[in-house]
């Protein structure tokens, strides 16, 4: 589980990275199944696992959870622990009873991969992996290259290396829709990303900050200080669209090089009740996404062009790609992660309560912010209010994991439908 490492999020990783980091963790240990060894930067609270046997239907004390020594609480799990004497024997001595293993990690990095060699458990993606090529995948500007290279519609947009090129970037795309973007190359969620606009402008999606600036006074060295960082000094400065919808598509690209198609979905997003704050929230997503059929079946013939030269690089593993149906109608992709997405735990639990065939007759949803003290706390109160998952109607909810600085818990709704689903959600943050 080494999400939020270096080579996703750069070096300098913000409270609310670390926070989303160790939040990921608790999440992603439901991809577990019986037998399994999860590698955790943090410890999984016993009633998570507990939530996961009995709603998945196994025994979650065969789950061997292996947390590096020392306090358990860094949500970063990086390559020089991963790769620490102490964990690789305590990994090999679980393993060598069972020679039937695969490693499947968050991030594939060049420790992953040393880390492979050193248990035996040889994967095609690993000489990719050794040279860090997975870093192509994870970095703003070199999706704006390789997409490129591939005929994907994008935002006009450059890459910028000084203020210089930021401010030529930004004077020359800001009249094609009033608004730019400019992004930080290995930001994560959003939270390097800043909008400029010149007229007054409620939060949009994307960005950790929607500013209005008069054009004329425009500082390029004050926002080249204030957003690169001591690990990145590239920014990527794009036209911004506004959206009529906002969604992703994922696959994996398997070891003989097959790709899969794995799901897709709406990204969701809220404005704060504060109205000093400049960011929307994200509250997560909804699976399918709602788009036309017509318009799927473009997004993913483009989508499968990229994936299809990652897996020609070299690439193996989970990548998805971000993309809008903006407001004039164009279809324009934004970005790409070579890792798990965050519709991927959510589509591994879906098939495995639901089948292959899931998006056909049910939709999900996940809700972050449901307040509540703990997983076994909602889950109680869940089952007492009658809309905790039941697996002979295959509706319900289902907590995932909890944030208990904030006292919230994120939970997966399923559902016949989108009416369905947005009552249950309503239910689940008590505005019914």
């Amino acid at each position: 589980m080494n999400a939020g490492t270096a080579q996703m999020s750069g070096a300098d990783l913000t409270p609310a990275q670390l926070s989303l980091a160790a939040h990921s963790a608790h999440r992603s240990a439901w991809f577990a199944q019986p037998g399994d060894v999860i590698v955790s930067p943090v410890v999984i609270p016993a009633d998570v696992f507990a939530s996961i046997g009995a709603t998945l239907d196994f025994d979650a004390s065969t789950v061997f959870l292996l947390v590096p020594e020392g306090d358990g609480q860094s949500p970063v799990l990086d390559d020089c622990t991963l790769l620490s004497e102490a964990v690789v024997e305590r990994i090999k001595k679980h393993i060598r009873q069972n020679s039937n293993w695969r490693l499947y990690p968050c991030y594939f990095t060049e420790g992953v991969a040393r880390l492979a060699a050193m248990l035996g458990i040889p994967q095609t993606g690993d000489g990719f992996a050794l040279q860090r090529g997975p870093d192509l995948l994870n970095r703003k500007s070199h999706f704006r290259q390789l997409a490129t290279s591939v005929a994907l519609p994008l935002p006009n947009g450059s890459v910028t290396t000084d203020s210089n090129e930021l401010l030529r970037a930004i004077t020359s795309l800001r009249s094609e829709t009033g608004r730019v973007i400019v992004k930080l190359d290995n930001g994560a969620g959003g939270v390097g990303n800043v909008i400029l606009t010149s007229n007054e402008s409620d939060p949009l999606p994307g960005a950790r900050d929607t500013r209005r600036i008069p054009w004329r006074s425009f500082d390029p060295d004050a926002l080249w200080s204030e957003m690169t960082t001591a690990s990145c000094r590239t920014l990527v400065v794009e036209s911004y669209h506004l959206a009529r919808s906002l969604f992703y598509l994922e696959y994996e690209i398997e070891e003989d090089g097959s790709i899969v198609y794995i799901n897709s979905g709406n990204i969701r997003l809220r404005k704060s009740t504060d109205r000093t704050e400049r960011a929307l929230i994200w509250t997560g997503l909804e699976l399918p996404s709602n788009l036309r059929n017509e318009q799927w079946l473009a997004a993913q013939a483009h989508a499968y062009r990229f994936v299809a030269l990652a897996r020609d690089l070299g690439y193996r593993g989970m990548i998805n790609i971000d993309a809008i149906l903006a407001k004039d109608g164009r279809l324009l992709f934004n970005e790409a992660n070579g890792r798990w997405g965050g519709g991927s735990v959510l589509h591994s639990i879906a098939v495995r309560l639901l089948g292959f065939g899931y998006s056909g007759c049910n939709v999900i949803l996940s809700v972050r912010d449901v307040r509540s003290r703990s997983v076994q706390t909602a889950h109680d109160r869940f089952r007492k209010e009658g809309f905790l998952f039941d697996r002979t109607r295959k509706e319900g909810v289902i907590p995932l994991a909890a944030d208990e600085e904030a006292g919230t818990v994120e939970c997966l709704v399923i559902a016949r439908d989108r009416p369905a689903a947005r009552h249950l959600e309503h239910r689940l943050l008590g505005t019914v």
